[in-house]
């Protein structure tokens, strides 16, 4: 145990000495270490404004929870039935496996950094302090709870994973079994709330939030138990936050036991899980498209191959277009598409009120961000073949955007023609706001280009997340905060649907400039960090 203390110790001082050599964003973790200290002690220190200030109804937290605890658990469940997870990097393989250490031993320190990692990703949670305090009413301890439930859940998913992944290896019968419960599951959840919607004659919206409150719902695995423990915290009933806890506990002790037993190749299942990781990860890292068919055959059409149909800088357009053909029949319609359509159709159908549309218009661009931002331009920019064809820079520039400059468009026609479908919007409204949604697209194609000429192909992630999230307010607030001023005091009511037309204006005027100011990029093949 000292080795692996010692590994411990060693890994998280070299770490931190190295920052030295990196003192942008040695500065930038300081930012996020003061802006979160800041946060926590004017939740302790401040002085309550309103006592008598109206809070939203806490179940609405319940459901949001809820939900990432369903997204996990589908999400988990798939990726144990096909890769699963892992405690480890390569480097413990190569320093761990071979190691005289005792397995039992191994697997705890893995546990405790999956435990670090957990904590780290769940840190987001006090950025949302104000949001919580104001909108639920949260004291500090409501937070640290639910700080600490996320990262008990993102850290037993993780356990989840490997042990849906030993259980059905290399067994196709087991596979089933395990899709068939996932599926049951889900259905039992619909047709409880449609049996409760009929028995209490209230909406969607309010049949989830009776069935999240209800008593039975806290004991459905991962879901259940995060809601019963927050519910617990929230209510000051300390047993039902002891039983979540519990339930979490033994089912992880089950799943470990699994893990170390005599019949489980556990070197073996979290050796392939780890190599699928970390190729992952290394095609990431040199702009490739992640590898989630590793080892797996995949048939090719005979007229699918090559560019026949390409010539010159056109021919990276084509190249687009032929990949999204083979992920998808429906090109520019994928996985992404089709879950977007159906979460607006959802919220259109819940929230029917005169700025719900416009709330549910700012949730997808700001979705739209993380997307875009590791879209197909910024992949082909970090390749050495767009610098060597033998065309204008700013020619490869564009045809290398138009895929990325159309999938916008063509999402919204679905997306917005959902929310028309199902009355959250009018039809003018949703046109215009398919505008803005598409126009906004456009700005965060400038800003990939951005960040190739001042960052680099690959820039630290957290530094590019803050960064781009940053640009993306500074971009966007002039056209919206002239978006709102047009709309009270200019428009009159029968053309509101006019309010989004200065924010698309002045976020395409901002995409030009940025496509312009880049329009020599790939003049310099330096600035691609994946050669």
């Amino acid at each position: 145990m000292k080795a692996l203390a010692y590994l411990i110790l060693t890994r998280t001082k070299n770490k931190i000495l190295a920052l030295r050599k990196k003192p942008g964003l040695m500065i930038l973790y300081a930012f996020i270490l003061v802006f979160i200290i800041a946060f926590i002690l004017y939740q302790i220190f401040a002085p309550k404004l309103s006592t008598t200030k109206m809070h939203i109804d806490q179940r609405y937290m319940y459901m949001f929870l809820s939900g990432f605890g369903l997204l996990y658990l589908f999400t988990f469940t798939y990726s144990g039935i096909s890769t699963g997870s892992t405690f480890f990097t390569m480097a413990d393989v190569g320093l761990l496996f071979v190691a005289p250490i005792s397995t039992r031993k191994i697997l705890f320190y893995g546990l405790l950094s999956t435990i670090g990692k957990s904590m780290i990703t769940s840190i987001f949670i006090f950025y949302q302090i104000p949001n919580l305090v104001d909108t639920f009413g949260f004291g500090f301890r409501d937070i640290v709870s639910l700080f600490i439930i996320y990262t008990v859940m993102i850290f037993f998913c993780q356990i989840y994973s490997i042990g849906i992944y030993i259980f059905s290896n290399c067994n196709q019968n087991r596979k089933n079994i395990v899709k068939t419960l996932l599926y049951v599951f889900f259905a039992i959840l619909i047709i409880a709330t449609y049996m409760i919607s009929q028995k209490e004659q209230v909406g969607l919206l309010g049949a989830v939030r009776l069935l999240v409150d209800h008593k039975l719902f806290g004991y459905l695995p991962i879901v259940g138990w995060v809601t019963m423990f927050l519910k617990g915290i929230l209510t000051g009933s300390i047993v039902n936050a002891m039983i979540a806890l519990a339930l979490f506990l033994v089912s992880s002790v089950l799943i470990v036991s699994l893990l170390t037993s005599q019949e489980a190749d556990y070197y073996e299942d979290v050796l392939q899980s780890t190599e699928v990781t970390y190729q992952r990860l290394k095609d990431y890292k040199e702009g490739k498209r992640t590898s989630s068919n590793i080892n797996r055959k995949v048939k090719v059409m005979d007229n699918d191959k090559g560019l026949q149909k390409g010539k010159g800088a056109i021919s990276f357009a084509y190249k687009h277009l032929l990949e999204m053909k083979r992920s998808s029949r429906l090109i520019f319609v994928d996985n992404i598409t089709l879950f977007t359509v159906i979460g607006t159709g959802i919220a259109g159908y819940s929230i029917k009120n005169e700025w719900g549309s416009y709330v549910i218009l700012a949730s997808l661009i700001y979705i739209q961000f993380f997307i875009t931002i590791v879209g197909r331009l910024k992949l082909e920019l970090v390749k050495p073949y767009i610098y060597m064809v033998p065309e204008p820079p700013f020619k490869k520039l564009v045809a290398a955007s138009v895929s990325s400059l159309l999938k916008p468009c063509v999402d919204s026609i679905f997306i917005f023609g959902a929310l028309a479908l199902v009355g959250g919007a009018s039809i003018l409204d949703c046109i215009f706001m398919a505008i803005a949604y598409s126009s906004s697209g456009a700005v965060f194609l400038g800003l990939t280009l951005v960040y190739q000429r001042v960052l680099g192909g690959q820039p630290n992630k957290v530094a590019k997340v803050f960064i781009g999230i940053f640009l993306m307010i500074s971009l966007f607030t002039p056209g919206v905060v002239v978006s709102i001023l047009i709309s009270f005091f200019v428009l009159p009511e029968s053309l509101q649907f006019l309010s989004t037309l200065p924010y698309s204006i002045m976020s395409l005027l901002a995409a030009t400039i940025m496509f312009f100011a880049c329009r020599n990029i790939l003049d310099n093949a330096e600035v691609s960090q994946g050669m």
